[in-house]
């Protein structure tokens, strides 16, 4: 037999073929368009020009604050079909007349490692939007000129907590580019002394530079979200819900433009968390209550607010169902605090500046909260005591039902924590948008979508991830230098209504249960 006469063989596709090359690539490209990977480098790209027209516009205030909002919405919105991608399973399609196309698919992906590449992607895209951010001088708030000058007094060899800004005493020190455009200068400064610790360093560093201390508040973000992926694993949830934090808008705009020390309190919280996610166990281990209470006291002495979730942490069962009182913990909170106090503590030195004065400011009143107030005015009650006795009361009451009812997991102990948070931002008649920061770290924990169309699942954790959208509305303030009832509106009602249908779902089970027992 010839050669001739053998039969043919087989076409075999390789990449000498052009033709079979070709097919091979639009077939993955086809496949590689449904992976989550495709999609946020695509929203991640369309979101880094939205972040740059905040340097091409400019400042904000005053008078220029209409851009902002279609700016940051434009951002969540893009920010929002990225949280569905990742909590979305990306299906695998495959070609009628190819049946290894799913394995074209699969090969191709694991020989690139596609899914390890999510996080590193979302990593670079939160790290290019706050730098793209970097350069613009803060606007939307005033506060961190409060920062650079409390650095500045600091390195005078004074107490920041002596004197306010405008006295006499420190004349010498003031300029036109930071002094002049801090806010209350007859008031001497709130901030605690791990916050006044932090600005004296950078401030030591690099003198009176904006941008060296938000290059401090970014590290911190980063650093929350690389504490977080820690955390996600310890719960055995997926690490690329680092997103749902990381790329968040209200955390990009309030750290990375308007710089708020806010940044410093989030990787030590997340902290706390992830020593709580490794503690439960049969027995306390002091070592892990030490540590928890540590991380809650130096949170504190960022801000004070921290220290609401200390009782969440706390009251947790061990794994055997029993109760541990874990007295480490309260005690190393109250030391840290008590220590960080005692390096500015001087004769004649007021060290909570004027919070005081601070619990009386008016500003992002909930129509909750307008209810509140128009009582305190039927009854003769100074307007402010409403939520200045009201909020920390109803935070203690729901810190006594959790230690009558320990979390049965430290998963729940984690997920309490946005009781004491709730309260206190819907409570509250001085609501600015950056006190809802320490939402994110929660919201990554519980957000879901559900089974229903992949939408998303009615839960707090929904009802809290809508709120840090809404609450930029809060800044309409400046559009007419008063209040705006439709923007109040528009930022308070969703939370009441979606916390509403949470708690109903939450409880039905439970009644429907009941019913059916009776």
């Amino acid at each position: 037999m010839s050669s001739n006469d053998h039969p043919a063989a087989p076409m075999v596709y390789s990449v000498s073929n052009p033709l079979s090359r070709g097919n091979q690539l639009l077939q993955y490209w086809a496949n590689l368009r449904v992976h989550p990977l495709f999609w946020l480098l695509v929203l991640g790209t369309l979101s880094l020009p939205v972040y740059a027209l905040v340097l091409v516009h400019g400042d904000f205030r005053p008078g220029r604050m209409e851009p902002f909002f279609l700016i940051f919405g434009t951002a969540f919105i893009l920010y929002a079909l990225a949280v569905w991608v990742i909590l979305r399973p990306a299906p695998i399609t495959q070609s009628v007349n190819d049946t290894s196309t799913s394995k074209i698919h699969k090969s191709v992906i694991a020989k690139l490692n596609i899914a390890n590449w999510r996080l590193p992607v979302i990593f670079s895209f939160a790290i290019l939007f706050n730098v793209i951010l970097l350069p613009s001088l803060p606007n939307l708030s005033d506060d961190m000129f409060r920062y650079v000058w409390d650095g500045r007094v600091q390195a005078a060899g004074i107490s920041p907590y002596r004197y306010a800004s405008n006295a006499p005493e420190l004349s010498y020190l003031r300029d036109d580019a930071i002094w002049k455009r801090m806010n209350r200068p007859d008031a001497i400064t709130i901030y605690p002394p791990g916050a006044q610790l932090i600005f004296a360093l950078t401030w030591r560093i690099i003198p009176d530079s904006i941008a060296a201390f938000k290059l401090v508040f970014i590290a911190a973000t980063l650093l929350a979200g690389w504490l977080l992926v820690r955390l996600l694993n310890a719960l055995g949830q997926p690490p690329e819900r680092v997103l749902i934090f990381l790329w968040n808008p209200l955390l990009i705009f309030e750290i990375a433009h308007a710089a708020h020390v806010d940044a410093l309190y989030l990787p030590l919280i997340i902290g706390a968390f992830i020593i709580r996610a490794h503690s439960v166990s049969k027995g306390a281990n002091w070592r892990y209550e030490v540590g928890i209470g540590l991380l809650l006291g130096l949170a504190t002495l960022v801000k004070l607010y921290p220290v609401m979730l200390a009782v969440c942490l706390w009251s947790v069962r061990d794994t055997d169902g029993k109760r541990r009182w874990r007295i480490a913990l309260p005690i190393t909170l109250i030391l840290t605090v008590l220590v960080g106090y005692a390096f500015y503590i001087q004769p004649g030195v007021n060290v909570l500046g004027f919070l005081s004065k601070y619990g009386k400011e008016f500003f992002n009143v909930s129509p909750l909260i307008r209810v509140l107030i128009a009582f305190a005015y039927t009854h003769h009650i100074p307007w402010y005591q409403m939520a200045n006795i009201g909020m920390p009361v109803l935070v203690v009451v729901t810190s006594l039902i959790f230690i009558i009812w320990p979390a049965a997991s430290a998963r729940q102990a984690i997920l309490r924590c946005l009781w004491p948070i709730g309260i206190y931002l819907l409570i509250n008649h001085n609501l600015f948008s950056w006190y809802a920061l320490w939402l994110l770290p929660l919201i990554t924990l519980d957000l879901q979508l559900s089974k229903w169309r992949s939408l998303f699942k009615l839960n707090s954790a929904f009802a809290w991830w809508v709120f840090s959208g809404t609450i930029a509305l809060s800044y309409t303030f400046f559009l007419y230098r008063k209040e705006n009832v439709t923007a109040i509106g528009l930022e308070f009602v969703p939370i009441y209504i979606l916390l509403g249908i949470a708690l109903f779902l939450s409880l039905y089970p439970y009644f429907k249960t009941k019913r059916h027992q009776s």
